[in-house]
């Protein structure tokens, strides 16, 4: 709303209504409905190709069942092709029959800077797709259509003398700032990011615009309770695109394929990206992704793939579903424990002890069922989830689910669950605290085999009804190794035959192989023919260099290999400066010293190289890779995570929550004056206002443009409804 808010503010009044039609905002409505629910969308599969460093190629799969849509949507949209036409003067052929297509959301795309996409079918046809102009055209008609049905809905709207009354049925500049302002904020590409003020100038007062507009803003403001679902939808409709295309509806299954690009998160100062660069030969190339999913999706399906040099050691997918339910898990434990504690045992009969009863009952069954979940999904991964993570969150799950009582004084089972010896009031706030603490809301899919460079992650919704949020954010982790496991040892090898090089060499300038006597030091600082031993020490490893297969720098497999590269290169640095004291003619343990480097630093190389052994497998812990805190050990949760070498984000967001595209602009903040209409009379008399035109001019924008401002006229109901108000206020022309 403070986009809205803002829009008005800033947006001149129009001198006639916004084009908006009604059974545009029948159809903008329902296209809006089925892109939040998304019911007709069986599977989504997600192909993420990472070669390059910093670059990565996503191709979406979608699943679309035409059948599982319900009567509604799929009359609003098949209505669709017929209000297109219209639009652009098109007729309907004369005879015979025509094939009748729908059109069907996809997927919401994020408005920041999306790319022109294209949708293909099975057998790689391009698909008709809806312009985003026109579906926000649609959406502008539908919110419009929602809102004012919300505010004729309020109790004060058939009040003559309220400024709602005013505003729905006798003022038109009001509304018609309104509708501008939405078609405004979703035809727009852009939308507003900071506060936009335009001053009043000295020696002014507020005039009939400005009345009309801070009208407009003031009903906002007062109405807020009731837009509070709307503001929603509007954030939505304003942060997303809508991905519309033409299916054929004589076929009920339909499998379709696009391409969006992706946000990277690459940017590190240059000796981070150096540090980096060098730890990945051992630790591995980790790429982070996050995207968001519907909360409705019934599936989804993550295949990641490499070039063929380059291999998946580790991968896993991790989803917030649960995030709700912990929320409200862990709020209940804290009320339980509040009431626990305010009213002990002492009816152990009474109303108050049974509705304790069954709300403890309710919530740590809800309790074990998520402990039991977890543990499941954990034994499928191959991991665990150890009791010490969680311990008492497993002693109350225990207690609800164990069924063990307790004997009374009077020797009898007493089977209430607060008359546990577990369910106290610091077990209770414990537990709360344990799922928050150890992330249990995020569940987990570890991919265990890899084959041909890909690794598949399934992910399915549980089964319970209660699906709650708008969108669920997926994680996901990959380590990539080079598969060749050349790379390494080809480097060693060359860095002992430069360091060969270098040995020979000096043994045959000082005469002996042990070049350090004083017989060796004569010798070293009259050297003969130094442009020979100079062209040896710079030609040789120069050449064997070359000789070398090393993958560019840009791609993955460059990137695992930057530590042999850059031992090798310190090798022909070493040998260069053996070669440089020769050309210079030093002093003979100046050269010795040069000899010892160019032999020594090379096989130091090599052997660091051997130590490493990066050629060979290592395990990557998962609590380094961004899993949820409740997998492993307690003692591997306290490591801090690994920073991933690069993160894509399908919405933008580089903190793990998602890219909120709407302007968080409060255009009233700060302003004093503006929250109503200043000097104005009552609501119910138009006239009053200052600057306002005569009660006959609105009859003749009433008349010339009936046909234009549609909406106003819809909301109300049937046609008596609309008689009875235009009876009761001739003067406004009875249109809205």
């Amino acid at each position: 709303m403070d986009s809205l808010r803002h829009a008005i503010a800033t947006i001149p009044i129009p001198g006639a209504p916004p084009r908006l039609s009604h059974s545009g905002a029948a159809i903008g409505l329902a296209l809006l409905d089925t892109s939040l629910r998304l019911n007709h969308v069986r599977r989504l599969t997600e192909r993420l190709t990472v070669v390059e460093h910093g670059s990565a190629r996503r191709i979406t799969e979608v699943d679309v069942g035409l059948k599982l849509l319900d009567e509604g949507q799929r009359q609003a949209t098949a209505q669709l092709h017929d209000l297109l036409g219209k639009e652009h003067g098109v007729r309907a052929p004369a005879g015979g029959p025509r094939q009748r297509s729908l059109w069907v959301p996809l997927a919401r795309l994020p408005r920041r800077d999306v790319s022109p996409v294209d949708v293909y079918d099975s057998a790689g046809q391009k698909l008709p797709r809806l312009t985003q102009h026109e579906a926000s055209r649609l959406l502008a008609s539908g919110l419009y259509l929602l809102l004012r049905g919300i505010l004729a809905g309020d109790e004060h709207a058939q009040s003559a003398k309220h400024e709602l009354n005013t505003f729905l049925y006798q003022v038109h500049e009001p509304r018609w700032l309104v509708q501008q302002a939405l078609l405004t904020l979703l035809t727009e590409r852009n939308h507003p990011a900071d506060e936009f003020v335009l001053p009043p100038a000295a020696g002014t007062v507020p005039g009939y615009g400005r009345q009309c507009r801070d009208m407009a803003l003031q009903v906002l403001g007062h109405h807020a309770d009731l837009l509070v679902e709307y503001a929603q939808l509007l954030d939505v409709a304003v942060r997303d695109y809508l991905l519309v295309v033409a299916l054929d509806d004589s076929v009920d299954e339909h499998r379709l394929t696009y391409e969006t690009p992706l946000h990277v998160d690459a940017r590190a100062p240059w000796w981070t990206e150096q540090r980096r660069r060098l730890l990945a030969s051992r630790r591995g190339y980790f790429v982070a992704y996050e995207t968001t999913i519907p909360a409705t999706l019934k599936s989804y399906h993550l295949v990641a793939g490499t070039s063929p040099e380059a291999e998946i050691s580790r991968m896993y997918l991790s989803t917030d579903s649960d995030r709700h339910l912990v929320e409200g898990l862990a709020a209940d434990l804290e009320s339980l424990a509040e009431r626990q504690e305010a009213a002990g045992l002492q009816e152990s009969g009474g109303a108050t002890h049974k509705i304790l009863e069954l709300q403890a009952q309710t919530v740590l069954r809800r309790l074990a069922d998520l402990l039991r979940r977890r543990k499941w999904e954990a034994g499928q991964s191959g991991v665990e989830l150890p009791e010490e993570n969680l311990p008492v969150a497993h002693l109350l799950a225990a207690a609800a689910i164990t069924g063990d009582a307790v004997r009374t004084e009077t020797n009898e089972l007493d089977n209430s669950l607060r008359r546990h010896p577990e369910f106290t009031v610091a077990n209770l706030r414990a537990a709360g605290w344990e799922l928050t603490d150890r992330e249990l809301g995020q569940d987990l899919v570890l991919v265990g085999t890899v084959s041909d460079n890909e690794a598949r992650a399934y992910w399915r919704r549980s089964g319970r009804d209660d699906v709650r949020g708008e969108q669920v954010r997926v994680r996901a982790g990959l380590v990539l190794k080079d598969s060749t496991k050349s790379g390494p040892l080809n480097v060693l090898v060359y860095a002992l035959a430069v360091a060969m090089v270098s040995f020979v060499l000096g043994w045959l300038l000082a005469r002996t192989p042990w070049p350090y006597g004083r017989a060796a030091t004569a010798a070293l600082a009259h050297i003969g023919d130094g442009q020979s031993v100079i062209t040896m020490l710079l030609l040789v490893p120069g050449f064997l260099y070359t000789r070398l297969s090393l993958p560019p720098r840009r791609t993955v497999v460059g990137y695992l290999g930057t530590l042999p590269r850059a031992l090798g290169q310190l090798s022909i640095a070493a040998a260069a400066a053996f070669a440089a004291t020769i050309a210079t003619q030093s002093p003979g343990r100046l050269v010795q010293l040069s000899l010892t480097v160019a032999v020594g630093l090379p096989v130091l190389a090599a052997l660091f190289l051997f130590a490493q052994r990066s050629w060979h497998e290592s395990a990557v812990p998962l609590s380094r890779i961004g899993v949820p805190r409740w997998v492993g050990t307690t003692a591997r949760t306290r490591r801090r995570p690994r920073l991933p070498n690069v993160r894509f984000d399908s919405s933008g967001g580089t903190d793990g929550s998602p890219t909120r595209g709407s302007g968080r602009v409060d255009p009233q903040r700060g302003r004093p004056g503006q929250g109503g209409v200043r000097d104005r009379p009552p609501s119910g008399d138009q006239s009053g206002l200052r600057g306002a035109p005569h009660p006959g001019a609105a009859r003749i924008f009433t008349r010339s443009h009936h046909r234009r401002d549609l909406l106003g006229d819809i909301v109300l109901g049937d046609q008596r409804r609309r008689r009875r108000d235009r009876d009761a206020y001739p003067q406004a022309g009875g249109r809205g």
